[in-house]
């Protein structure tokens, strides 16, 4: 009987918490709120290049390469074989124009739009404007190499760099967000600067934007050299 009082003096304290605990939680609960989902901002060229680069979205994921180490080899067996001889025009990446389908070609040193078939001009187009940079890597630079049509949109758009605006958009290089237009317009749709050579923020502008943006499809090769 001694025994039977000692254990139920010994449980009394957790009894009076846990009652104590019930009474004082009564009818509360407690709700976990989900993480809120990141939505990381879109950038897309809908005619016309923005005043500035997109920015880089944040929180983007960062993936890690390891770098492993070329097995040594004897110079004398690494050396490669000289280059043939091309007369290709030049690019900086050392891409090479097509051959067949058609295709547009940009001439940035005479400044000439070529809209191709194969190796012949259908249609030449000159003079037009070009970059202001060729080559820097800036993004207000027109860059050299191959490129593809990627979108198009004809109608009147806002050009921030120059306040103006252009229409018969062709994009092509998407990292510079570079196209054709038209030379730069009113909001009525008339020119008001129809400069050529280089003076662009590195796209192409012509006065014959509608002739490239009916020649131009989505996909179609984008040539451009000095």
């Amino acid at each position: 009987m001694r025994h039977l009082f000692t254990l139920l003096f010994a449980l009394a304290p957790l009894v009076a918490l846990a009652t104590a605990c019930r009474s004082g939680d009564a009818g509360q609960q407690v709700t976990v709120e989900p993480l809120a989902t990141a939505t990381r901002p879109a950038f897309m060229v809908l005619g016309g290049k923005p005043a500035t680069p997109p920015a880089t979205p944040t929180g983007a994921n960062v993936t890690s390469t390891d770098v492993v180490d070329a097995p040594t080899q004897d110079p004398a067996l690494s050396t490669p074989p000289p280059p043939e001889p091309t007369t290709a025009p030049r690019t900086s990446d050392g891409s090479l124009p097509p051959t067949e389908g058609r295709w547009i070609d940009v001439d940035v040193t005479n400044y000439v739009v070529r809209l191709m078939d194969g190796t012949n001009a259908v249609r030449e187009i000159a003079p037009v404007a070009v970059g202001a940079q060729i080559d820097t890597g800036e993004y207000a630079s027109t860059q050299t190499g191959l490129f593809h049509v990627y979108n198009k949109v004809e109608g009147l758009a806002y050009d921030p760099p120059y306040k103006t605006y252009i229409s018969h958009w062709v994009g092509f290089d998407p990292d510079k967000a570079n196209g054709f237009h038209s030379f730069l317009k009113d909001e009525q749709g008339d020119v008001v600067d129809a400069s050529t050579g280089r003076v662009s923020n590195g796209c192409i502008r012509t006065g014959a934007p509608d002739a490239i943006f009916a020649f131009a499809e989505v996909g179609m090769p984008v040539y451009v050299h000095f």
